[in-house]
């Protein structure tokens, strides 16, 4: 496990800040860790991108990649 930076948006931010710094080693840890951290987001969704991709699953992080938390979002 090591410190990874966040970016944070929308709701998330609101709470978070726009950025922190977190110890994770993968986005599983990250999301754990985010709602021990943060106990109003332990049950809010949010997508995870990490290098400004949108990932699903558990994915391994970096202190030198982009990691994002994004709220929920719809188009049209």
């Amino acid at each position: 496990m090591m410190d990874v930076k966040i970016l944070a948006f929308g709701r998330i931010a609101e709470i978070t800040g726009r950025t922190f710094t977190i110890e994770a080693g993968d986005t599983d840890s990250l999301k754990e860790a985010v709602g021990l951290r943060f106990p109003e987001l332990a049950q809010t969704k949010f997508a995870i991108a990490v290098n400004k991709r949108v990932i699903n699953g558990m994915t391994a992080v970096s202190p030198s990649d982009e990691i994002a938390l994004m709220p929920p979002y719809s188009g049209g």
